[in-house]
């Protein structure tokens, strides 16, 4: 049993050893973190090999206890660990890609850790266990009425003679091998501790009375506006989760910069677009959206932002907000992310679904913004009265923290160009028509072998219906989702052309 004096003795330890905890915390920050970073060279499985090097940019301040350790523009390097490529098809019929990242090229210093792939934004591909898995190029919709659904009648995959004659001419095909441009934007995890440069970045917060005088505006702006916008038929659809404080052309620009595309108006072209994106499971740039209203007014702008996937998409549409009490032009957008496009019974066509938690898309619209330096100042204020759990109009749920980002933009100003990797860029070329012909008709085969037959076609309808009936999941709030922040404002400090904010407040 311990006497009063050894609790005396225990507790003058421990007021010594907490604080020189807080005080070396950020010495190494623990394994685990989220890095998004860039590409600034290509990779692809065409061309490339182990060993060859890989580079990019971090698009997003790594702050620990207020300090910036890596700042955004940092640059990323890392290595190919391992490659599978499709080749002909006869050995592969998948494609794969492990990369490992393991240097920040800091200037003096160069910090060291170890960070896998986690997500590749937007992209087709699957990644597990760090490794990116290319897609099979007869997984498509029409592959799936070709190779599959149409043999539910038969155990002969080839007893159809016009059947093997669209087989053999169809054209579209897509691409099995995986290949990111430069600008494709990746999270990382990092499996190892990173060390603390010696150098750091801690800003201080603008508690100047102008700052004051902007926060007290924004929380006049918020308490105005609707919790969510609605469909041509009055159903609730997003919630309005970001406001833009800037000019028309500030916002054009803004989005332009940081490589975001408008939708084009519905019609035979687009359609047509549309379905070739589906076919080829390819992206579509300017895919059309739904219109939705706040207030009964259409929105002013949209804008969208892909890579090589029909289903997934960084997507928004802003509608300009009448505030007579400010001088500034107020914009106020709904942002969601698509994951995914598919056949939905109810609906009678396809439709996007989206992912759950809004948060991370209202972060992915300011990380793009910041990035190319068109932001000025980030604030977060709550609003209690906004459901943290809902659903869209189509029935996803939507999780939040019921919180609206206030962007403060300002003139861009994009950083310098990305690090010249030129040396080590390739040739991308997919190969001649003749190589991509012989290994359709190869990855053809080796489908039909497998998948053409009526076990295989039943067990793809049952799935696919399945999918298509699947009852969403039960609007049940988590402790997470309960929570509320205790101040119900987060104010940005800037210093410089620099703005630094924590992307996930709470």
């Amino acid at each position: 049993m311990k006497t009063l004096p050894d609790l005396a003795r225990v507790f003058a330890l421990l007021c010594v050893v907490c604080p020189a905890t807080a005080v070396f915390g950020c010495d190494q920050i623990p394994a685990g973190q989220s890095l998004w970073i860039r590409l600034s060279a290509p990779v692809s499985t065409y061309t490339a090999k182990v060993g060859d090097p890989v580079h990019a940019v971090l698009t997003q301040d790594l702050v620990c206890d207020n300090d910036v350790i890596l700042p955004m523009g940092t640059p990323i390097e890392g290595v190919v660990r391992s490659r599978h490529k499709v080749g002909w098809g006869i050995r592969h019929e998948t494609a794969s890609l492990e990369l490992e990242f393991n240097r920040a090229a800091l200037t003096p210093d160069a910090v060291s850790f170890t960070a896998r792939v986690d997500e590749v934004d937007n992209a087709r591909e699957s990644v597990r266990n760090g490794v990116i898995h290319g897609i099979r190029s007869t997984n498509t919709f029409q592959g799936s009425i070709n190779s599959r659904l149409i043999h539910l009648p038969t155990w002969n995959p080839y007893s159809d003679a016009v059947l093997i004659a669209y087989k053999a001419v169809f054209p579209i095909f897509p691409e099995p091998e995986i290949y990111y441009p430069a600008g494709t934007d990746i999270r990382l995890r990092t499996t190892t501790e990173i060390a603390s440069p010696a150098s750091r970045i801690n800003p201080e917060p603008d508690a100047s009375p102008a700052a004051t005088l902007e926060a007290e505006r924004f929380d006049q702006v918020v308490a105005q506006l609707p919790l969510r916008v609605t469909t041509r038929k009055h159903v609730d659809a997003d919630l309005l989760n970001i406001v833009l404080i800037g000019s028309e052309d500030q916002v054009r620009s803004a989005f332009h910069v940081a490589g975001w595309h408008n939708a084009d108006p519905a019609s035979r072209h687009a359609w047509m677009e549309n379905l070739y994106a589906l076919l080829n499971n390819s992206s579509y740039t300017q895919q059309p959206m739904m219109t939705l209203l706040l207030n009964d007014k259409p929105e002013d702008m949209n804008w969208q932002k892909n890579l090589n996937s029909y289903g997934r998409r960084d997507h928004l549409r802003i509608w300009h907000w009448n505030f007579p009490e400010s001088d500034d032009s107020v914009w106020v957008s709904s942002s969601t992310h698509d994951t995914g496009a598919v056949l939905n019974v109810k609906a009678r066509g396809f439709v996007h679904h989206i992912a759950s938690d809004i948060d991370e898309e209202r972060s992915a619209v300011i990380r793009d913004l910041n990035f190319e330096g068109c932001v000025r100042s980030v604030s977060y204020i709550a609003r209690p009265q906004m459901p943290t759990v809902s659903r869209n109009a189509i029935g996803d749920v939507m999780r939040t923290d019921g919180n609206v980002a206030v962007i403060v933009l300002q003139d861009c100003r994009p950083r310098d160009s990305l690090p010249d990797a030129s040396a080590d860029t390739h040739s991308f070329k997919p190969g001649n028509y003749a190589f991509r012909y012989i290994r359709r008709q190869i990855l053809t085969l080796r489908n039909d072998i497998w998948r053409a037959n009526i076990i295989y076609g039943a067990y793809h309808v049952g799935r696919m219906t399945f999918q298509a009936l699947h009852h969403s999941p039960q609007l049940t709030a988590t402790p997470a989702d309960q929570k509320r922040p205790l101040d119900a404002r987060v104010q940005s400090s800037t210093i410089g052309d620099q703005t630094f904010f924590d992307a996930d407040p709470y």
